[in-house]
This record gives structure tokens, sequence and C-alpha cells, in this order.
């Protein structure tokens, strides 16, 4: 039997490490396509102003908190691209995941509340569109968009949490509604394809989750 387990183990381990699990990976997401899809016809017209505001630490005691291999916890132009941290088969702190430069988690993530917006009925403006400067402004808080991986006896499951604060002079958000989603994934190893897939999947969640806990009786505001 412990020989079972070892060699358990050893498959596990090799099965995230063949997805270079000690060195950096760099994958793209496919944001909602919020701002490319059409804006209700009517409701009320909001701008998002998203920051990220997430908490790295040098060596976190669950998975779930985001750090870095290398430590750079202070260094914003690796941590605003920082979406999850690999491990191998007995749960060590590995390599990170990093969007490609260009791609922002503030950005990533405030296209999915953009959709969670429109879903809801509002109309969500950029710079340029009419009417952009009169809009709400929304503070759009990013307290957590992070992935992990969780080690079980024949699998692995990964997850992806997003917690969002929205902020506005709006009914529901004058102190700040707090919405989160979780997204989860099972996989036999840890490739960058299902980092990729574990990450979409938080965003289309998160996309959910704000449609579900916007008053929709602002859509008429």
């Amino acid at each position: 039997m412990k020989l079972h387990i070892k060699l358990l183990l050893s498959i596990v381990a090799a099965m995230l490490l063949a997805g270079c699990a000690t060195s950096r990976s760099v994958v793209a997401v496919q944001a909602a396509p919020s701002y490319q899809s059409a804006n209700p016809a009517d409701g009320t017209a909001i701008k998002l102003v998203t920051t990220d505001l997430r908490k790295f630490e040098l060596a976190p005691a669950t998975p779930d908190i985001p750090s870095l291999k290398n430590g750079e916890i202070t260094n914003t132009a690796i941590t605003s691209r920082a979406i999850a941290r690999k491990r191998n088969g007995y749960g060590k702190a590995l390599g990170d995941v990093l969007l490609p430069e260009g791609q922002t988690v503030a950005t990533t993530v405030e296209s999915a509340v953009a959709a969670g917006f429109r879903e809801a009925g509002y109309r969500v403006l950029r710079p340029g569109d009419p009417g952009f400067e009169d809009a709400v402004a929304v503070d759009a808080q990013i307290n957590q968009y992070w992935s992990w991986v969780n080690i079980g006896f024949w699998a692995l499951t990964l997850n992806c949490r997003s917690e969002v604060t929205l902020t506005a002079p709006l009914p529901g958000m004058e102190t700040g509604l707090k919405v989160t989603a979780l997204a989860d994934k099972s996989a036999q190893a840890a490739f960058e394809s299902v980092w990729q897939d574990i990450a979409n999947q938080g965003l289309t969640e998160l996309t959910r989750s704000v449609s579900r806990a916007l008053p929709r009786r602002t859509a008429a505001f």
C-alpha cells in the first residue's frame, strides 16, 4: 500500500512538472466581449473606474493568497499581470502564471464586470462614447482575482476566486456592493491550457455574479 501511495505521488508530481511548474508561464485570457457587444437601448449610463487592490504575500499560509516565485510582490509591473501560482505534487509553491504584456488584471476584470452591468440593463460607456462625461462613475475595486491548485488523491482541482466591490451614487451601491465568484475545474495535470481555462471560467462566473447582484430597478434610474 505504501508503495502504491508513493507511486501515485510521483505520478502527480510528474504531471505537474510536465506543465513547467517550476518556471513562469504566460497565458492570455479571453476577456468578456462586453465593450464590443451592444449596450441596452435604455438604462443608466455608467463608466467604470477600476483599481487592482489585491494583496500579495511572500509566504502565504494558503494557496489562495496571491504570491510570486521571486518575491516580486511590490513590482506592480508583475503583480498587475499575475493571476496564479503553480505548485508541485506536495503542495510546494513554484512558478507563477502571468497575463501577457499589454493585458492586466484590471482591464481583464473590468471587462467581465462591464458585461455583468450590461446584462443587468446598464449602458457601460468608454472614453469617446457619446455621453461618457455625464455617465455615473462606478468605482470597481478588485480585492481578489486569483487561481490556485488543490492536490487530490486521483486528480487536481483548480479554483479561481474573484471579489470586486462596486461603489457609486446609485441605489444598492452607495456604501459599496461586494460581489464574489468562484469557479473550479478538475484536471489530471495543471498544464498552461488548464490555467487558461480556469482563469476564463473565473471571469465568466464573475460576470454572472455581477449581473445577479445588481439591482435591476437601477437600470431605469
